[in-house]
């Protein structure tokens, strides 16, 4: 039997929990301060509400009612609204330590009893208790706290709600709370960090622990944009996507004629590398364009030059690219490879392609990500990107840049066993002129001249 879930309606969150968080029964969210715990469980209220006909209660201890309202409303979310409509009841409970006097047994009569108004009023099936530290603040027993904490989860499974409450991380490396009471307590534990390296940032998600359900258990990248919360589980995915027949044209009538009379594979991956000038950019440029005539949608990944840039250095071969730009079916997404760590481009790549749902993806260049020896890195991250893409029968184009002298560089080694058809191009000096060379170095499944 399959344990119940409580679906979040959070992209990627629900995947790699199998379905959501467990229904009825309590999860912890833990995190240090601004990794968005409290917007997470927001989220899971406001598309509780929304999407699944769940009222929800968000009970804060550090946030006054307005403070929230104004803080999601960024995102779309009218929280006077839900509220008005009885589909989310928001109640600020205030806790100030220098006020409150400890005399005989510490308990949460109090809180158990605006719960049960707030939950009785909306007929909610949701709560949020955000953060739990507030009530427990200089308080000596834990014992107590343990036992309170206990006799409050049991009070809310006995509601039938689906419970999350957020707690900071505790100061030593691996204590997931300040108090150490909470996760012992909750069925599901979930850990949100938010680390800066080598001057750049990244978020990543792990579920430690989830009672009587099955899940992904690695560290997952997370966005925060004007969207809200996407979770990309892409160290989840295996090689069960199917392998099209189809073959699309490349753009060049004698690159096609090289490659059978008939082009790559539907779905397939495809490297062209060579030294700078050689023409890598303009055989991506060929391919998106074609692919545009055919109606098909292209997502072009450009890491080193502006969109109105590509735009007109391919004018001067014949290429129009700007007509199917404005139609809607080429969109481009222009960053630099500094802007953020690997994993988090990978996050934004997969979250564009799966808005936009491409046909054809293309990454111009590759190596502009190799930094301090890095490849393995690299290649981890165009191997998961690589899973994306085959498992929606996307057809994916890389660049990347070699070393002078027809050397292949480490980065092309380093990936040329997951791409299916490998383009080198090369430019040649002879007695003072120089002619420029393609090889097709490999192309999986299909005849080709050598």
């Amino acid at each position: 039997m399959q344990l119940p879930k409580s679906r979040t309606g959070i992209q990627g969150l629900d995947e790699l929990t199998g379905g959501g968080l467990p229904l009825g029964r309590p999860t912890l969210i833990s995190g240090a301060a601004g990794c968005g715990k409290t917007l997470m469980s927001m989220e899971f209220l406001v598309h509780g509400a929304l999407q699944f006909g769940e009222p929800g209660v968000f009970m804060a201890f550090e946030e006054t009612a307005r403070d929230l309202t104004e803080n999601v409303a960024s995102l779309g979310y009218d929280l006077d609204d839900l509220v008005a409509r009885k589909l989310m009841f928001i109640d600020y409970v205030r806790v100030e330590r220098s006020e409150i006097e400890e005399s005989g047994e510490y308990d949460l009569e109090g809180l158990f009893i605006r719960l049960n108004y707030a939950i009785d009023s909306i007929g909610a099936k949701r709560v949020v208790l955000d953060t739990m530290e507030s009530l427990f603040s200089g308080l000596p027993n834990p014992a107590v706290l343990r036992a309170e904490l206990r006799r409050l989860f049991r009070w809310l499974k006995e509601k039938g709600v689906t419970v999350i409450l957020t707690g900071e991380r505790g100061t030593e490396p691996m204590a997931l709370t300040r108090h150490g009471i909470e996760e012992y307590v909750s069925d599901c534990v979930i850990v949100l960090d938010h680390r800066v390296e080598g001057m750049v940032s990244s978020r990543r998600l792990r579920v430690v622990k989830y009672r009587g359900s099955t899940h992904g258990t690695n560290e997952y990248p997370f966005l925060i944009d004007d969207t809200g919360i996407s979770i990309v589980p892409i160290t989840s995915l295996g090689l069960t996507h199917e392998a099209p027949i189809e073959r699309v044209p490349s753009g060049v009538e004698g690159l096609d004629a090289m490659l059978g009379g008939q082009g790559y594979y539907r779905g397939s991956s495809i490297l062209v590398s060579g030294t700078a000038g050689t023409g890598k950019s303009s055989l991506s440029a060929h391919f998106a364009t074609a692919a545009c005539k055919r109606g098909e949608r292209v997502l072009y990944f450009a890491f080193e030059e502006s969109p109105s840039q590509i735009i007109r250095n391919m004018r001067s071969i014949g290429l129009d690219m700007a007509t199917p730009h404005e139609q809607g079916l080429l969109k481009f997404h222009a960053s630099r490879p500094t802007l953020t760590g690997l994993e988090m481009h990978l996050a934004i790549m997969v979250k564009d392609i799966v808005s936009y749902k491409p046909q054809v993806v293309v990454v111009d260049p590759l190596n502009s990500f190799v930094t301090g020896g890095n490849e393995e890195e690299v290649k981890m991250m165009v191997l998961r990107l690589l899973d994306q893409l085959k498992s929606h029968h996307i057809t994916g184009f890389f660049t990347s840049l070699t070393a002078g002298g027809g050397a292949l560089e480490k980065t092309d080694t380093a990936i040329s066993s997951l791409i299916d058809t490998w383009l080198l191009v090369r430019d040649t000096e002879s007695s003072g002129e120089r002619n420029l060379g393609l090889y097709i170095l490999k192309s999986r499944g299909m005849p080709h001249s050598n």
